[in-house]
């Protein structure tokens, strides 16, 4: 019988009910990220010196240590909040597959709660790919350790078939970073960087100290990277209706 008051059957209004109750009970369990609160935290914390240039900025620490207790801090009260999209690494998973290579190994930098790897690995079976974060919650995720970007390991020197970041805006040292991340790769491997409206020199912050227009991000790759590789194309994900982005490509030279 249909309620007088809805016009929907009893079963209808029970599945109706349901799926409200399933929302609210969702956005309980996913507290709210205060964005802007963290990024006044990181200014608290360490106040940073501006240097801009052609299309980019660069947010510049005291030193080391405020870089590190900045990210740290950040990371904690970002824990929650999720930028990158599943249908994205899905996409990059599907093109590195129809690359004609097999993918043994991958990287994925500042990746937090480690979402990327895992839908990187549920896309590319039997890969082993793992994430790195800055902050000691890196230990509390799967196949994720904790590491600064910026330094070399020689564990994973020339054995990634690709390394993934959409967080590369968090380096104090971007060439340091780049050049660190490309002699990972195995040759003929590939780096793969998102670039999307956060990435732009005007959403830098005490937080996410680098910003960079698409142009210079490829100026800099190819700077940083000489004698490694070079940017060798540029995904167009701008229309992707979840996460609108564009993805720059460095290939290391083959041996």
């Amino acid at each position: 019988m249909a309620s007088a008051r809805t016009g929907l059957s009893s079963k209808e209004l029970l599945v109706t009910d349901h799926n409200r109750t399933s929302r609210i009970e969702m956005n309980e369990r996913k507290p709210r990220v205060d964005f802007a609160g963290a990024v006044r935290q990181a200014e608290e914390l360490g106040k940073t010196e501006i240097k801009m240039g052609e299309g980019m900025v660069q947010h510049v620490y005291a030193d080391y240590e405020t870089y590190r207790r900045v990210q740290e801090e950040g990371n904690k009260a970002k824990l929650n909040a999720q930028f990158v999209k599943k249908s994205h690494i899905f996409f990059l998973a599907d093109w590195l597959a129809g690359s004609g290579r097999t993918v043994d190994f991958g990287l994925c930098h500042g990746v937090r709660r480690g979402k990327e790897q895992g839908w990187f690995r549920r896309r590319l079976r039997g890969a082993e790919i793992i994430g790195t974060d800055i902050s000691e919650t890196a230990t509390e995720f799967p196949n994720t350790v904790q590491w600064d970007f910026h330094d070399d390991n020689p564990d994973w020197a020339g054995r990634a078939d690709f390394v993934y970041s959409n967080s590369w805006d968090h380096a104090f040292d971007p060439t340091k970073a780049f050049r660190a991340w490309v002699k990972c790769l195995k040759p003929g491997g590939v780096l793969l960087l998102d670039h999307t409206a956060g990435h732009m020199p005007r959403a830098s912050n005490a937080l996410d100290p680098f910003g960079a227009t698409e142009p210079v991000l490829i100026t800099l790759l190819n700077e940083a990277c000489a004698g490694y590789g070079s940017v060798t194309e540029v995904l167009d994900r701008r229309d992707a209706p979840e996460y609108r982005c564009r993805v720059v490509v460095l290939r290391r030279d083959p041996a």
